[in-house]
């Protein structure tokens, strides 16, 4: 005979053993396909209206996918094969895959919306999104968003000193937190300082407002110190890891033989270092300082412009990313890479005639030197900025760096002839 004790044990065994049971007991489906969803070839927004749409209003198309129908079709001949599956009498084409994800990325609407408008389950569409975005990343990235090489490093400067009159800069440098839903068990990883849930994206870009270093997936709760150094082209610019990065070596500036490192623009969120250069700290600094702060400012607009260029395009970061933590992570990576991919597609292309980033959508110099502010501006973004990035202490031969640039800001060789009045009327970019 059992006492009391021993068949309350019993009693809890058998009671867990079937909970477990029922909670591993595969869910039995009500239906292989919706009856509402059978017609999708028939009734589906793919099928129905995007077709004509590519066919009749490429206006409209732009809107819907965020390029051209010539643009999708060389898009979709580079990842179609990686996005085929078994053929069969519902199979779902690679052109609808990549429609229906490009679409999602572009509006930003939930997913249910998507599985609605396209006569689809919801499980399958996050499956296909999910699916397309790791395709996009791991087939484009090799090709957009490979880290440069030293020559390539070189003409990333050559660009930043031609546009932006900034001399031996591998790039801007800047952070943003990408807002997600929270995750279930996740605890206090993903909750950041704004009182939300997220990720943050770490990226560095050139100064045609096109992403060159990214790392995407640091916990939002972290220090943004700590997500700075942890990610790869972090500690290779930290710790100057040149089997990481191959940074080139330093080099004069121009019309001088004063030789400085080749480094990356940041705000005061970042550390000055080797390899970065912040702006000097305070109020009332000097004519020089303040001329320096000026042109480092107006160089670092880039990596702003670059963010705010992604997301006005990509509303899917108008609002919290509703997914779990690695498909958010591989929608980031996504919607990076295409936008690098489309940025290259409109090279060639005259300023009148682009339509992902045309005239006047960023910031633009007129010959004076003044900045006109790009259209994305009028768009609502929630990318927030991360906060410090490093401490305020630096080497002696670091300061001696920055100091070195300021003067040659105020010599004749390095100094415009603009940047008096914009300190003058206290016109420092943001």
């Amino acid at each position: 005979m059992m006492d009391d004790d021993e068949v309350f044990a019993a009693f809890l065994l058998l009671t867990t053993a079937a909970m477990l049971y029922l909670k591993r007991k595969k869910r039995v489906r009500r239906y292989k396909v919706r009856p509402i969803n059978r017609n999708r070839i028939v009734h589906g927004q793919f099928h129905k209206r995007v077709r004509r749409m590519r066919e009749m209003d490429h206006e409209q198309y732009f809107k819907y996918t965020r390029m051209t129908p010539a643009v999708f079709d060389n898009l979709l001949s580079i990842v179609g094969p990686h996005l085929q599956r078994h053929k069969k009498k519902s199979h779902i084409s690679p052109a609808e895959r990549l429609t229906l994800t490009l679409h999602y990325l572009a509006e930003g609407c939930s997913m249910q919306e998507i599985a609605t408008n396209f006569y689809m389950g919801k499980t399958t569409v996050h499956i296909i999104i999910k699916q397309t975005c790791s395709v996009l990343w791991d087939v484009l990235s090799p090709i957009h968003l490979k880290p440069p090489t030293g020559t390539e490093f070189v003409k990333i400067s050559k660009g930043f000193y031609q546009r932006w009159n900034m001399p031996n800069c591998l790039g801007a440098l800047d952070g943003k937190h990408i807002q997600i839903q929270a995750p279930a068990h996740s605890g206090s990883d993903f909750f950041n300082y704004k009182k939300t849930s997220s990720i943050v994206l770490m990226a560095a870009c050139d100064a045609f407002y096109r992403f060159t270093l990214v790392d995407v997936g640091g916990y939002g709760s972290q220090h943004d110190s700590i997500v700075f150094s942890e990610s790869a082209f972090g500690q290779a610019i930290l710790k100057n890891q040149n089997d990481v990065l191959d940074l080139p070596d330093a080099k004069q500036l121009p019309g001088t033989s004063v030789s400085l490192p080749f480094f990356f623009v940041a705000d005061q969120a970042f550390p000055l270092h080797k390899r970065i250069m912040r702006p000097y700290p305070g109020e009332r600094l000097g004519e020089n300082k303040e001329i320096f702060n000026y042109r480092l400012s107006r160089a670092r607009r880039t990596i702003e412009n670059t963010f705010g260029i992604l997301s006005a395009r990509w509303r899917i970061f108008r609002r919290p990313i509703v997914a779990n933590v690695t498909t958010c992570e591989a929608i980031v990576k996504a919607c990076v890479v295409l936008h690098n991919f489309l940025q290259v597609k409109e090279e060639d292309i005259p300023m009148g005639s682009r339509k992902y980033c045309p005239t006047g959508f960023g910031d633009e110099v007129d010959i004076n030197g003044g900045l006109r502010p790009g259209q994305w501006r009028n768009e609502s973004n929630m990318l927030r900025p991360v906060g410090r990035l490093g401490s305020n202490f630096s080497t002696r031969i670091v300061r001696q760096n920055r100091e070195l640039l300021t003067a040659y800001f105020a010599s004749a060789q390095g100094k415009v002839s603009w940047q008096y009045d914009h300190i003058a009327e206290g016109s420092l970019p943001s």
